[in-house]
């Protein structure tokens, strides 16, 4: 049977996540922790998921409704999860990891357009399907537009535990409250834009701080302060956050060039007792289409 395993970058949130021009947009931020899936064809059956990939089930249904593929059915088995409800993008990367292997199956390019319709048909999604950074209208789609690849960085996620139901948060009425954070969120989204296409991760930094605090006046980030306080004393670039999770990022050079365990006793000094931490490179979106087997 013909089979494909491929894996998608979860994030550590958003670099960027605000309301431009009235549309709410993001720009994620992937990091090298992947969702893993292998998509296998069978006989018959339809789309067979585990009990918990509902969502990922949807997509591939919705997939499968397009010629070629229509009638096929598929076998998911998931190989590495990444954690939910805490801005990791574990469903979305589940979902393009499904795709991605069904495309690959089918014998067709994958399409970051095409697979970010699909999971937004499902609901809100990461842009995490380009290979690079990518501004995404994420409720809508309205908003698709490709950056380039990050400049050189790693970033120190942390988090003090607990989980956010994104499906309920997303369905708040919140365009009083971005329209009037407008000014700040275009300056966010322009640093970040800036620092993309200059390379200059000091400048994705400086956007990536300015979305985070402003982001306090919608969600309460309890811990964002003493975050800032971790990066001055590091050099860091600056503080990204799971606008719509529990995850904070201390933004880093890349390369190892920050040895973790220094890192680890600074926050020791200044970070409130509970964290914990993990050390990862911010790399560029899009599948990775580990092993196929045609049968």
């Amino acid at each position: 049977m013909k089979s494909c395993t491929s894996s998608v970058p979860g994030t550590c949130g958003e670099l960027f996540q605000g309301s431009l021009d009235g549309i709410p947009c993001l720009v994620s931020c992937p990091v090298d922790r992947m969702a893993r899936l292998r998509i296998t064809e069978i006989p018959s059956g339809g789309v067979v998921c585990p009990p918990d990939m509902s969502k990922t089930k949807r997509a591939l249904e919705l997939a499968l409704e397009a010629e070629p593929r229509r009638g096929k059915s598929l076998l998911v088995e998931r190989l590495n999860a990444l954690p939910e409800g805490k801005g990791y993008a574990s469903s979305t990367a589940d979902i393009l990891a499904a795709v991605s292997g069904l495309v690959s199956l089918s014998g067709e390019k994958f399409s970051p357009e095409k697979a970010t319709r699909t999971a937004l048909a499902v609901e809100p999604t990461d842009s995490i399907a380009w290979p690079g950074l990518a501004l995404l209208g994420h409720r809508d789609g309205r908003v698709m537009e490709f950056l380039g690849p990050p400049p050189p960085m790693s970033v120190y996620i942390l988090d003090w535990g607990g989980t956010v139901d994104t499906g309920e948060f997303n369905r708040k009425d919140m365009r009083d409250v971005l329209s009037a954070m407008a000014p700040l969120h275009r300056e966010a989204f322009a640093l970040v834009k800036a620092g993309v296409e200059q390379c200059d991760p000091g400048l994705v930094g400086k956007g990536a701080s300015l979305s985070a605090g402003a982001w306090t006046g919608i969600m309460e980030k309890p811990h964002l302060d003493e975050c800032f306080r971790l990066c001055a004393r590091l050099d860091g670039y600056g503080v990204c956050i799971a606008h719509s999770g529990t995850l904070y990022g201390v933004l880093l050079p890349g390369g190892g060039m920050t040895v973790e365990e220094e890192i680890v006793r600074q926050a020791g000094e200044v970070l409130s007792p509970g964290w914990e931490g993990r050390l990862q490179s911010v790399v560029c979106g899009g599948p990775r289409v580990e092993e196929r087997n045609d049968g």
